[in-house]
């Protein structure tokens, strides 16, 4: 079983102490996901009592065509061969030995009900599930297991894509079904509630974060803030406003911009203004 208490649930609700690691989108680098392995095995050391967060789209990175790097465009960023079978089975393992969830992103959600992605495949879930062969049920059912946003009590909410929608409340996103999407055209997921907005946004109103603060932080959402993933900041982050941050840890990314975010789970974090350089983001390679 696994050591964390969260999957299984469509909201992770973490712990009020210790050293949470937050990364997006590594889409099969798994370069950078050992890297954060190694980054939570030394906050463990340390005595941090690490808690390492995935905020989705682990899997479908490029295809066959880039994996001649004369072929690789700029705008991958740093190359890299996909290895979304060995990330996601080490990860199915992994997850019994450390605290560490993983949300769902919209490539997890194509496996498991949502509609057919194809940014380098015309179907990336089919083309990983062959290479998964006799895993691929397992596999599904890890991706049925992920929670779909994350909230922690020093102020901080993540999601995959943008906060563009909210539920009422708690009890409400745990009612949230992930199947029953796969006929549905990605243009019309975005307006496919909660579920749609979460996996595909890239972008979100003042207004909108807000209003997802305050439906899970329930009455003290003005002082908290969403951070996720999903479109690529080639800086590795961005704010914007007071209530979001974008961080881009690994795809589309050079290796001297990938960022993750390093918490304490025991402060109180108000707005994305109390995130600071080196401190709370930090680089994936500070050497590169």
């Amino acid at each position: 079983m696994p050591r964390s208490p969260w999957w299984g649930r469509k909201v992770a609700r973490l712990p009020e102490r210790g050293t949470l690691i937050v990364s997006t989108d590594l889409q099969g680098n798994y370069e950078d996901y050992y890297a954060l392995k190694q980054i939570y095995a030394d906050e463990e050391e340390r005595g941090n009592e690490p808690v390492l967060l995935l905020c989705g789209d682990l899997v479908h990175g490029p295809g066959e065509y880039f994996a001649d790097p004369a072929r690789w465009p700029d705008y991958l960023g740093t190359f890299y061969r996909d290895r979304s079978v060995d990330l996601v089975l080490d990860y199915a393992e992994w997850i019994d030995h450390a605290k560490t969830v993983a949300l769902l992103g919209n490539h997890e959600h194509a496996h498991i009900g949502g509609p057919i992605v194809s940014k380098f495949h015309g179907d990336e879930a089919a083309v990983l599930d062959i290479r998964l062969g006799d895993d691929a049920p397992r596999v599904h059912d890890l991706f049925r297991s992920f929670p779909l946003i994350a909230v922690a009590p020093c102020g901080a909410v993540f999601t995959h894509g943008a906060p563009r929608a909210t539920e009422p409340d708690l009890a409400s996103f745990e009612r949230i079904r992930y199947d029953g999407y796969a006929r549905t055209a990605i243009n019309d997921m975005y307006e496919e509630g909660t579920l749609g907005a979460l996996l595909w946004a890239r972008y979100a109103e003042p207004e909108h974060a807000q209003a997802l603060l305050e439906a899970v932080h329930e009455g003290e959402g003005r002082h908290a803030f969403v951070a996720f993933g999903h479109d690529v900041v080639r800086s590795g982050y961005e704010k914007i406003g007071k209530e979001q941050i974008c961080v881009s840890t690994s795809f589309g990314c050079e290796d001297r911009n990938k960022t993750y975010l390093r918490l304490d789970l025991s402060k109180r974090y108000t707005s994305v203004d109390d995130l600071r350089e080196g401190e709370e983001i930090r680089k994936l390679y500070p050497k590169a």
